[in-house]
């Protein structure tokens, strides 16, 4: 009785929430925020970023003393995942940027050079 009473309860729990997908796994988002002119690391840059392929919120970061900055997100491992990437500088001093970025080309040591609005 108590094992039908437990194969019900996971069949239950499968029916409403589906099977585990193993093909989810985590992509770090990374690189350095730099002045386009001057080549100077960029710090207290906003970064948003969410993945083009789920209706979640945007996860943001924030740039270091360095212009670093890093941010974990969740994609596809089998198919790969694409991404939106929002910067901002809270400041107005620099020009808004946003870019797609492609989880099997463009990970790694993303560069971004923002341009003054002076």
């Amino acid at each position: 009785m108590k094992a039908s009473a437990l194969t019900t309860v996971m069949f239950i729990m499968q029916a409403c929430y589906g099977v585990p997908s193993t093909d989810r796994c985590e992509f770090v988002l990374s690189g350095y925020v730099t002045d386009k002119v001057t080549g100077q690391p960029l710090e207290g840059i906003k970064l948003s970023s969410r993945n083009l392929d789920t209706n979640y919120d945007y996860i943001t970061a924030e740039t270091d003393s360095n212009g670093y900055f890093e941010i974990l997100q969740w994609g596809n491992c089998r198919y790969g995942a694409s991404f939106i990437l929002k910067v901002n500088d809270a400041d107005g001093n620099f020009m808004p940027f946003d870019t797609t970025v492609f989880s099997d080309s463009d990970l790694g040591a993303l560069q971004i050079k923002l341009e003054s609005n002076q």
